[in-house]
């Protein structure tokens, strides 16, 4: 199995195909948290802005090294909410706000 996976609730979600990330589809709150719970030995999981609301354990992510959660706006509609979280990941990491 790969160490990169995207999950998103859209076809646009297979983009991430054409560069060798394996990407899932998943449109409902319990498919997302079942397709997490399979991807046990994932390094990092691109996870579309839209799909945020249904991860249901977060606390679990945030306090483990692997896997990294990266949130990015796959629809077009951005939230904000993948550069927040990039920003408090980074400031963990290093020990200071490096973003601004």
């Amino acid at each position: 199995m790969k160490a990169i996976y995207a999950l998103g609730n859209s076809k646009t979600v297979f983009l991430f195909q054409s560069i060798g990330i394996e990407a899932f589809l998943v449109t409902n709150e319990k498919a997302f948290n079942e397709k997490l719970k399979e991807l046990t030995n994932a390094k990092i999981i691109i996870v579309a802005e839209t799909l945020a609301p249904f991860l249901s354990d977060s606390q679990k992510y945030e306090k483990e090294t692997y896997p990294i959660i990266l949130f990015l706006p796959m629809e077009g509609k951005e939230s904000g909410l993948g550069l927040e979280q990039l920003k408090k990941d980074v400031e963990k990491a290093i020990g200071i706000a490096l973003l601004r």
